[in-house]
């Protein structure tokens, strides 16, 4: 009975007339859809069933389905990947409670959670490396990439004196960090990829990105606001490649949420009922890409 629901209301999702401001109707809304003996379901049933929270997170998932099918073929790489969380899941669960939750969850079997649930999450999670492989230099420019050096202290003293010792060159900033005694771990000195979504204190990113040339030391060293915590910072490089900064971008926490987004637009993703705006709006406001 839940997967026929849903399948109806997909369906009705392109019956839907009226403006964002408006709640959409349907002209037919009395209409039965499904009758199981004395009990009728119509249209307007399971329209209103779709505006619930859980009827906007499936909206979202087969918006994601949707797209991940136009942007993201299944490879055996990823078939084996959402067998093998499946399995996790199994475990963490519990085996004697799966066949159990497949039922709850609407599934016939787990073949076909692994198609529709497992495997939906890992190609959903490929879509945010192509969104980055493929609108690389606007994310550049967005996340404002760059490979740095860094050295970060909370001793004021000892940051001063390791920017006079790397401007002269007496010493690295790798080596900074392995002689100086009470140092933080957070960089290691090693070329690091960063962007404005790192955690370094605003002053001192506005420096980085003043920094046009490679191999480019910071006049001075840098400070947190409370002067807490002290850096010394090399810009390595300011264009950085693809392959050097992809990896990093991927963790940024906003980035799934950019690319689905790019591609809720993409493929022209638009609401028109009122109740289903907002429940969207509460869950995940980047998805109204009509409001762009």
């Amino acid at each position: 009975m839940k997967k026929i629901v849903s399948l109806c209301c997909l369906a009705l999702l392109v019956t839907l007339s009226g403006c964002k401001d408006a709640q959409a109707g349907l002209s037919d809304g009395k209409e039965a859809l499904i009758t199981v003996g004395k009990t009728t379901i119509t249209k307007n049933e399971v329209f209103d069933s779709l505006k619930s929270q859980n009827g906007i997170t499936s909206i979202i998932s087969k918006a994601t389905a949707f797209i991940v099918d136009k942007e993201v073929p299944v490879t055996d790489e990823m078939m084996k990947e959402a067998s093998e969380t499946t399995n996790e899941f199994k475990l963490t669960l519990g085996e004697d409670k799966w066949d159990s939750f497949l039922t709850a969850m609407g599934y016939d079997n787990e073949q076909q959670y692994i198609e529709e649930r497992a495997l939906l999450a890992v190609r959903a999670a490929r879509l945010s490396t192509k969104y980055i492989e493929d609108n690389y230099d606007a994310v550049k420019e967005t996340y404002q990439v760059r490979k740095v050096q860094i050295f970060q202290t909370s001793d004021s003293k000892v940051a001063g004196d390791v920017q006079a010792k790397v401007k002269s060159g007496e010493l690295t900033i790798e080596e900074a960090v392995s002689q100086y005694e009470g140092v933080t771990t957070t960089y290691n000195g090693k070329d690091q990829i960063v962007t404005n979504a790192t955690g370094l204190p605003s002053s001192a990113w506005e420096s980085i990105m003043k920094v046009t040339e490679d191999n480019t030391l910071l006049d001075t060293y840098q400070w947190t606001s409370d002067l807490k915590t002290f850096y010394v910072i090399k810009v390595v490089q300011v264009d950085v490649p693809l392959e050097d900064a992809l990896s990093t971008i991927e963790n940024i926490s906003s980035i799934s949420d950019d690319a689905f987004a790019f591609y809720l637009d993409k493929y022209g993703f638009r609401v028109y009922d009122i109740d289903i705006y907002n429940g969207i709006k509460a869950q995940a406001p980047s998805y109204l890409v009509q409001d762009k």
